[in-house]
């Protein structure tokens, strides 16, 4: 049977037998879908955009509609007006003071105890679980715009902001009054998150009118009424108010507790998950509509429990296993861990970046590597602590991208790993090569003389180290993305498309081999000039290598064009002979070159690709 209660309609299970004789047939027993109502809330106000103020201002408008409710309002309004038996706090006599009489006082405040309805009354209407869930979620939202606007994150609309605007004296609060304050909203949204949890487990039965029967008190100890809800909304309020109080505990670096509240919401909501699965795969008989609404809550659950909880779950254990580890052993730790998920709402990724960086940091200072590098036949000394630090950053990057490269997992997962290692890695050579410039800009106003000079020889040499190290990087990608379009299409034949994309990769890695050749640095320390604009060539061995690797370059962009313009759609045989002879030319000298070159990386084969 279903009732439709309020704005929500609740699943009730039918009575099995009624004893019309003795009492009255219990109330069908609800079903509330706590964290599907939550869900739209969250996706509707706000949330997903980090505006909690919004979140918040909506929580209150529906706590409004809930309390004014006519079949609740009695119960659930803070007014004297609708004094309840029921739901009012009991008051020490004599604490209200001699005006009850008046109008003031029947309209004033009165304290509420939800905790003293009945079963049978709060099984009437699903506004008396709404309202504890509202409450302990406009206090979550109040608490979580206090920590974003504290942290410099900000919030978006509604209401101008958790700290308040323009003269609000909590502007003026200190980091830790601040702090304070999020976690007494957080401690009263666990509150209420735990008072939902005893309502939904509530046994408690409705007075006897006749007081004086003793019999009737002992039957009423004894015989306790049936819970108002179902037992699977009494997993959902469990599994809620453990992942709120461990939000609490989170946040009072309590971490024990945190573990145990989280592991417990995690243990739920898988729970709850299979337990959906389960009755999806039994039931047929519902329909498609009945079918598709479970496979939903599955999804929400499973989805809720890998990404939401357990991302927490870790970083408290984590925190709990950091004491007596060596950062070494604490950020192998945070890399195997976080190698489960890597999504971006777990803690355990901007702890392992913060550990990282001050790992970073402190090889920087105390100069114990990256201190010296070898560009251009000199050794070249890296004096700033923040080059230091970049080129350390460099060298982490590097080591993290090779790794998931030479994984050999070809799923999509990876591919989108080791792309966003690759854009990283690209930008750790940006920043080294922006504070390079920085610092060239700064030597730049200075005249010329010994010491001067000697400095914007090695900042010049850095330079061309990183911009060389860079476009290495790019090229050896491309090339091997080439090698892998003729590899994979080696047997069924190539065809015109793929002779183009061959052929763009070539024209992209000769445009980088001739910005190889432009590269600056090089030379005796003696015989710069202080001049860090001129771009005069040094004849060494990195240029010959750079002009060797040029001619191959070019050599192979003419065998591919070739390969188009013989393809049977395109049939320009003339042309295409005209490149394959350009292209065999091409690739004798630079045969020729690529051997005069004996310290050339690979230059074996280099030498067997041009045959």
């Amino acid at each position: 049977a279903k009732i439709t209660t309020g704005n929500k309609i609740c699943t009730m299970a039918s009575p099995t037998n009624s004893n019309s004789n003795t009492q009255p047939p219990p109330l069908p027993t609800m079903r509330i879908h706590l964290h599907s109502e939550l869900s739209t809330a969250h996706s509707s106000h706000g949330v997903l955009y980090e505006d909690y103020p919004q979140y918040s201002a909506y929580c209150t408008r529906r706590l409004s509609r809930l309390r004014h409710g006519k079949p609740v309002k009695k119960e659930l309004l803070h007014c004297r007006m609708y004094k309840s038996a029921l739901s009012t706090k009991v008051e020490e006599p004599g604490k209200e003071g001699a005006a009850v009489g008046s109008n003031k006082a029947r309209h004033a405040y009165r304290a509420i105890d939800m905790n003293n309805l009945p079963s049978e009354v709060l099984a009437g209407h699903v506004s008396y679980f709404w309202e504890p869930l509202y409450c302990a979620e406009r206090c979550w939202a109040a608490s979580m715009a206090i920590k974003a606007e504290s942290n410099g994150a900000g919030s978006g609309g509604g209401g101008g902001g958790a700290l308040g605007g323009g003269n609000d004296p909590k502007r003026d609060w200190s980091p830790g009054k601040i702090r304070a304050h999020s976690i007494k909203r957080l401690r009263k949204a666990a509150k209420f998150a735990t008072m939902l949890e005893t309502l939904t487990m509530s046994t408690k039965k409705a007075p006897s009118a006749d007081n004086d029967n003793e019999e009737a008190e002992e039957n009423a100890t004894t015989n306790d009424a049936s819970p108002p809800v179902d037992e699977h909304t009494q997993m959902e309020a469990r599994a809620y108010a453990s992942w709120m109080r461990g939000n609490l505990a989170l946040e009072q670096n309590q971490w024990q507790t945190a573990c145990n509240e989280y592991q417990m919401a995690l243990t739920l909501c898988e729970s709850l998950a299979s337990d959906i699965h389960g009755r999806k795969s039994a039931e047929d008989e519902d329909g498609k509509k009945n079918a598709m609404q479970q496979l939903e809550l599955f999804d929400f659950f499973t989805n809720r429990a890998m990404n939401v909880i357990a991302p927490l779950l870790r970083y408290c254990h984590y925190e709990l296993q950091e004491k007596g580890m060596s950062p070494t052993e604490k950020i192998s730790f945070l890399q195997s861990s976080s190698s489960v998920t890597d999504t971006p709402n777990d803690p355990l990724q901007s702890k392992l970046h913060s550990l990282k960086a001050q790992t970073l940091q402190t090889q920087a200072t105390t100069g114990s590597s990256m201190s010296q590098i070898v560009f251009r036949e000199n050794n070249i000394a890296v004096e700033t602590k923040e080059l230091r630090m970049a080129l350390l950053k460099i060298q982490d990057l590097k080591g993290e991208w090779e790794e998931n490269t030479k994984g050999g997992n070809n799923n999509n997962n990876n591919a989108s790993s080791s792309d966003a290692k690759f854009m990283a890695l690209l930008s750790g050579y940006d920043d080294a090569i922006s504070l390079t410039n920085q610092e060239l800009k700064q030597l730049a106003t200075l005249k010329s003389g010994p010491a001067v000079n000697a400095k914007k020889f090695q900042l010049v040499n850095i330079l061309g180290f990183g911009k060389y190290q860079k476009l290495k990087l790019v090229m050896s990608r491309n090339e091997d993305l080439a090698n892998g379009i003729i590899r994979r299409n080696k047997k069924k034949g190539m065809t015109l498309k793929h002779f183009e994309e061959v052929a763009h990769l070539y024209d992209a890695l000769l445009q980088d081999g001739r910005a190889v050749v432009s590269i600056s640095g090089g030379g005796a320390p003696e015989d710069f000039d202080g001049n860090t604009s001129s771009s005069a060539a040094v004849e060494d061995e990195f240029l010959l290598e750079a002009n060797a690797n040029i001619l191959r370059l070019r050599s192979l962009r003419c065998y591919y064009l070739a390969q188009m313009h013989a393809s049977p759609l395109v049939h320009k045989y003339q042309e295409a002979l005209a490149l394959l002879d350009q292209a065999e030319s091409l690739a004798q000298e630079a045969s020729e070159e690529i051997g005069a070159c004996d310290q050339m990386e690979g230059g074996d084969d280099l030498l067997e690709n041009l045959e």
